[in-house]
């Protein structure tokens, strides 16, 4: 039976997921389909060590010398992409599968942390909490390193907290692993490191040596991923120091106007419900507090370090999903150990459940409705059909890589 809970949670969020899996990358922040997709295919089409492993956004008739290579990020996401691509062709869902599997993933780590540091009740709700919020059903299948990052991050509390109360050496192997993933995924891995690190020293302070493992792996895979990119950028340096100074936002962000906006977003994706539930959360006594909170702060840091970013961007609010699920699940827990007999906790439960799906629907609709850049898509479409048609005729490199991905194909040269 508690089987086919976790499995129904599963397949539920799997035909959430599945809306508009094969929609044109048009819609609200779909830059990142084809921004990550152009990349993938040069994957495809020219090869991972030709490529010296660099993701690029370089068509078919660009030059070797000419190609110009992004090390903002590890090249993880395009190439996990372009896996898919190999299997399935190029496509929208088959770019957006990658995603999908993480936040399938994410899903089951979520039910499995819940029933760790609370109860099998507290980890199922959890999950279908997270499963039918805004963020998760459209932002979950995104091709941003946020989403792909998440499960590895995930899997570092969850291998931690079991490390931490069976002390097994298999736990601490899984954790390498986990943090390594998700160091390589993208720069919020280097968070959940700290956090981890931060938590056993301040709670394991007799295996400190131990811990001094996480950041001496963290500042290896940082000087290895500064080696890669000068490989293939010299101007590396320079590039990652303007793209911070830019993320930050210095003092180009006023306070009060970023708090409000990062609120704005948190209510449309996460719901006012939910926020409200994990807010009680906070002031009531709870067992492994901890590290639910540990993990919430793993899913604020990103946009309090990058106001700039997550000021823009929305979706860098998605780590945060599984602190709102689990700490909403805890209040709905506590909520229920108050009265007796099922029927009435199957109501407050389907209540709670009904709530959080239907308050921010409209929001939803709007999103998996958007269509911010029909118009490029199609004539980009239309021009890839005269490039399939005439070989001579070479794919604009000035235009935007909206334009590009689509008249640009793996085939047409």
């Amino acid at each position: 039976m508690n089987k086919l809970l976790v499995l129904g949670i599963i397949v539920l969020a799997s035909f959430l997921l599945s809306i508009n899996i094969g929609k044109p990358f048009i819609g609200q922040h779909d830059w990142n389909g084809v921004v990550y997709g152009q990349q993938a295919k040069n994957f495809v089409r020219f090869g991972y060590f030709p490529l010296r492993f660099g993701a690029t956004l370089a068509t078919a008739d660009t030059l070797p010398e000419e190609r110009q290579f992004s090390t903002h990020y590890t090249p993880v996401l395009p190439i996990l992409i372009s896996f898919s691509y190999r299997f399935f062709g190029v496509s929208e869902w088959s770019t957006r599968l990658i995603p999908a599997a993480a936040s399938l993933a994410s899903v089951f780590l979520v039910i499995l942390l819940g029933i760790e540091l609370g109860s099998f009740r507290a980890g199922i709700i959890g999950g279908v909490l997270m499963v039918v919020t805004p963020m998760f059903i459209y932002y979950g299948k995104n091709s941003v390193h946020e989403v792909v990052l998440l499960p590895f991050a995930m899997l570092s509390f969850y291998s931690y907290q079991r490390f931490f109360k069976t002390n097994k050496g298999k736990w601490w192997t899984i954790l390498l692993l986990s943090l390594t993933g998700a160091m390589l995924t993208g720069w919020s891995g280097y968070y959940a490191v700290g956090l981890i690190f931060f938590h056993g020293i301040l709670f394991r302070w007799e295996e400190k040596i131990k811990f001094l493992q996480l950041p001496l792996i963290a500042a290896t895979l940082l000087i290895f991923f500064f080696f890669h990119s000068a490989i293939l950028n010299p101007q590396t340096v320079g590039d990652l120091q303007n793209i911070i100074i830019a993320r930050l936002g210095g003092t180009s962000l006023n306070v009060i106007d970023f708090l409000t906006k990062e609120l704005r977003y948190s209510i449309n994706l996460f719901t006012a419900a939910l926020l409200l539930l994990s807010s009680v959360w906070l002031v009531t006594r709870s067992k492994n507090k901890s590290i639910i909170l540990f993990l919430g702060l793993f899913g604020l840091l990103h946009i309090l370090i990058f106001r700039q970013a997550g000021y823009y961007h929305e979706y860098l609010l998605f780590p945060l999903l599984p602190f709102i699920a689990l700490a909403s699940a805890g209040t709905v827990e506590n909520l229920l150990k108050i009265f007796n007999g099922l029927k009435i906790k199957i109501l407050i439960v389907g209540f709670v459940l009904l709530l959080v799906a239907k308050e921010r629907l409209g929001y939803l609709q709007a999103l998996l409705k958007s269509e911010y850049v029909k118009g490029i898509y199609e004539e980009a479409v239309e021009y890839g059909k005269i490039v399939k048609a005439d070989p001579k005729v070479l794919v604009p490199v000035e235009r935007d890589v909206y334009f590009i991905f689509y008249a640009d194909t793996v085939m047409n040269k």
